[in-house]
């Protein structure tokens, strides 16, 4: 945005709530559920995600509320969301460039870089409330420039009526002038969204603003101006119907990104791991084939909402079902560890609670059953996807007499014990590995074994020390269960601190997670 443009873009802002895209006005006895989301699909629960790869202006007040429940304000209040008559605008000819339409008055600027998105929504003022609009977006907080500043004073009359008459020159009617009321935009839905997402346009009290509508015939305008003594905040949003831009695939993972966003890591794949997918009142862990995708585009120009949409139609495309939509409870998120959680880290975080959630089941046709856990947060997101699968044993049982082979050429051996996730508890498939150490034990008698414990380094150095020695002993003590003398053995626990193999790779981290028998004197 540069002044020298002030007459020749001569401004537009126009973001037709798409729930009117050229519709009539509303009937009143429709008016309540207009207003409110909540008549919408739950936070939790399961349906089937029916909605179609391409919305219409028809239903964008519906597919931006849908997650949200009833919005409530920073207070605990709920805020009322309104509908609009998009006719009741007239219709503007004037001849508008792109986004974001208009120049600054001269002497006027950005504090930071503007923040613009291809597909956003965001709660315009209006009444005494909110009403959504989604589209194309650009805001931006507004004060002197850095050039001029040495020689200009912001005055607020001066960068209001400069914006004001080129809004009217463009055709705009005002829709709204009012207070601001920045606790609409800090309750616990809007906050992450609309607070951070549109941070310059809103975080400023209850200032003066004034919303103003321009309409043409191929699209509609919004722009939502606030000013106090000091700076201005300003919100555009052209009004777009929503394209899906990602599609399901039929190769695993089988999402794909939005174009314009890109793994923010190299996406991690697992021939076979557990993950836990929230329903609503307890985890189901599901095992199989995994992957986790983080999915980010450029920092000013990431869209929760653009994710989001995109996400729902790979699902209403893959016919799945939702099992969740909200907030995963604190001490619910805090029942796994860093080992299950650090896999999964770059799509999904740690803190589960500390984000918006969505869970989809999608059963296939063929039978196959896919889980997706997508993480949608303010400056980024991502997914798990976990196929469901039954195990398939790879590894081979040691024997006795191969134990000691081993032992007397290397003085350890490496044994085949799997243990409950993030736990000591010692997997009943283990059991022939143990049996054959025992044969092992009672042919020796003289034979004296360290049971050693390691994993790779995922996760907490110290909780994984603990973790290692708490499954050494659970092999000691299986041990002398049957009979072993407890002389014969000892426990330790060494974490992440001996590798024997890479643990930038999943195959290095496998071989990092063990069990040895080390031969004592």
């Amino acid at each position: 945005m540069r002044n020298s443009k002030l007459a020749a873009c001569a401004v537009a802002l126009a973001a037709a709530v798409a729930a009117c895209n050229k519709a009539p006005a509303p009937d009143p006895s429709n008016a309540a559920a207009a207003a409110d989301p909540s008549v919408t699909q739950p936070a939790s629960g399961t349906d089937v995600a029916t909605a179609g790869a391409q919305s219409t202006a028809s239903d964008t007040t519906a597919a931006a509320t849908h997650a949200a429940g009833t919005l409530l304000d920073s207070s605990g209040n709920p805020i009322a969301l309104l509908p609009f008559d998009i006719d009741s605008v007239p219709l503007s000819t004037a001849s508008l460039g792109d986004l974001p339409f208009f120049s600054l008055p001269d002497g006027y600027g950005p504090v930071n870089r503007p923040r613009q998105t291809r597909f956003a929504r965001f709660p315009f003022r209006l009444g005494e409330g909110l009403h959504w609009v989604e589209g194309a977006s650009w805001n931006s907080l507004i004060r002197i420039a850095p050039e001029a500043r040495s020689g200009k004073e912001y005055s607020q009359l001066e960068l209001r009526r400069n914006l004001e008459s080129v809004l009217e020159q463009a055709g705009a009617k005002q829709v709204f002038a009012g207070p601001l009321r920045r606790d609409l935009y800090y309750g616990p839905q809007l906050e992450g969204e609309i607070g951070s997402g549109f941070i310059e346009g809103v975080n400023m009290g209850n200032v003066a603003t004034t919303v103003h509508v321009i309409r043409q015939a191929d699209r509609n305008i919004w722009v939502q101006l606030s000013t106090d003594t000091l700076s201005a905040g300003l919100v555009i949003v052209e009004e777009r119907p929503f394209q899906a831009t990602a599609r399901w695939n039929d190769a695993f993972p089988y999402l794909s990104l939005p174009v314009g966003y890109d793994s923010d890591n190299r996406p991690r794949t697992r021939d076979f791991d557990m993950y836990p997918f929230w329903t609503g009142h307890s985890f189901e862990e599901v095992e199989g084939r995994t992957a986790a995708v983080g999915v980010q585009a450029e920092r000013k120009a990431h869209s929760m909402h653009e994710v989001r949409r995109n996400l729902e139609a790979m699902m209403a495309e893959a016919r799945g079902t939702r099992v969740f939509e909200g907030r995963i409870p604190r001490e619910a998120s805090e029942r796994y560890g860093a080992e299950v959680r650090s896999p999964y880290s770059g799509a999904t975080g740690f803190s589960w609670h500390d984000y918006d959630s969505v869970v989809y089941r999608i059963d296939r046709p063929d039978g196959r059953q896919v889980w997706v856990h997508a993480r949608l947060d303010t400056g980024s997101a991502g997914w798990v996807v976990v196929e469901r699968k039954d195990f398939v044993q790879t590894s081979a049982l040691l024997q006795a007499d191969v134990l000691k082979q081993q032992l007397d050429v290397a003085g350890r051996v490496a044994i085949q014990v799997n243990f409950a996730t993030d736990k000591a508890d010692i997997l009943p498939t283990s059991q022939p590995q143990i049996d054959q150490v025992l044969a092992l034990l009672r042919a020796n008698p003289s034979l004296r074994l360290s049971v050693e414990g390691h994993t790779d380094a995922t996760g907490s150095a110290e909780h994984n020390r603990t973790l290692s020695k708490a499954r050494a002993q659970s092999v000691v003590a299986a041990l002398t269960a049957r009979d072993i003398d407890v002389a014969r053995l000892s426990a330790a626990g060494f974490g992440p601190d001996k590798p024997v193999a890479d643990n930038a790779t999943e195959d290095g981290k496998a071989k990092n997670r063990r069990v040895e028998l080390v031969k004592q004197p």
